[in-house]
């Protein structure tokens, strides 16, 4: 007996698909954010979260150039790099008022590369970023396999 292919499709969703948990909110909040030469990236940003008690929101966007980035990848350890890099893309969330942020770079040596944001990212001219801060139902991060160690 023959089984439909569009069958077969459905069946394969279905076994592998889960539904996802959507958390509603509306932004509360946006803040626009200039951080000039030779400031820290990540700590700038917590520092904003935490003097605006941002518990839940986004970082939606940045522009800028880094003079020293630190990064990681999924499985990878830190890598850092100390030349000048533009940031091509930069976005997050902030869950519980922690910054979860992955960054794209490029620079002519390099060209693109990037991972999971670290401490220790110096501005290199200027950065300009954009932070929603939402109201509702809070996005809660649970600990996964890669955070248990």
């Amino acid at each position: 007996m023959r089984i439909p292919s569009l069958l077969l499709a459905a069946a394969a969703i279905t076994a592998v698909s889960q539904e996802p948990t959507v958390f509603p909110a509306k932004v509360s909040q946006v803040y626009r954010i200039r951080l000039d030469k030779d400031a820290g990236l990540l700590e700038s940003i917590g520092t904003v979260i935490q003097k605006h008690g941002i518990k839940d929101g986004a970082v939606l966007t940045a522009v800028g150039a880094l003079a020293v980035c630190t990064f990681h990848g999924v499985g990878g350890g830190k890598q850092t790099v100390s030349e000048p890099m533009e940031i091509n893309s930069l976005g997050g969330i902030i869950a519980n008022g922690e910054p979860h942020i992955h960054v794209m770079l490029t620079n002519s040596k390099r060209g693109a590369f990037g991972g999971h944001l670290e401490n220790g990212c110096k501005v290199g001219n200027r950065v300009e970023l954009t932070i929603a801060q939402f109201g509702g139902q809070p996005l809660v991060r649970k600990q996964g396999a890669l955070d248990k160690k």
